[in-house]
């Protein structure tokens, strides 16, 4: 998974550099999550040779989430000075879902098995997939625009009462 996360990250760096959307890579890096679910579910009995390679998937999301998570904040944040706020608190939740996930999905494995909590996993991370399609704008190139406009509504209030 950390060799697949380097390699994911030197990737989404260059696409980010040649003008390819924040929201699409970061989206890539969210699908990793049920296709990673899925083949587990499928390969629960094919050995751990196939297990294994599942962490492939990890890896990407991994990537792809440690380098776009700033840049989304940053352009979320831009200009308002709240960017460290945002990137704790957002951090923060990643690390209060962790724990979550791990504490919930033992308890499924306890009480009805691998392949529920799998299952569960599946189904709540394909949600986070289609809210996140749907709902999140793309950020990339978009940095200043809500600054800008509120400066420039400033200005021409401060010009319009300067007229009056």
């Amino acid at each position: 998974a950390q060799a697949t996360m380097s390699i994911a990250t030197i990737a989404g760096d260059r696409l980010t550099e040649k003008g390819f959307g924040r929201k699409p890579l970061f989206l890539f890096g969210l699908i990793t999550l049920p296709l990673r679910c899925a083949l587990i579910i499928y390969w629960k009995d094919a050995g751990d040779a196939f297990l294994l390679s599942t962490q492939v998937f990890d890896g990407l999301g991994g990537g792809f989430f440690g380098l776009i998570h700033p840049y989304l904040v940053a352009d979320i944040t831009f200009g308002t000075g709240r960017f460290n706020l945002v990137m704790g608190l957002t951090a923060s939740c990643f690390g209060l879902g962790a724990t979550l996930s791990n504490y919930i999905g033992q308890t499924v494995v306890e009480t009805l098995g691998h392949v529920a909590s799998l299952s569960g996993s599946l189904v709540l991370s394909f949600i986070l997939v289609i809210l996140f399609a749907c709902f999140m704008p793309e950020t990339m190139c978009k940095r200043g625009n809500t600054a800008n406009k509120a400066t420039e509504e400033k200005g021409k209030s401060y010009t319009s009462m300067e007229m009056a």
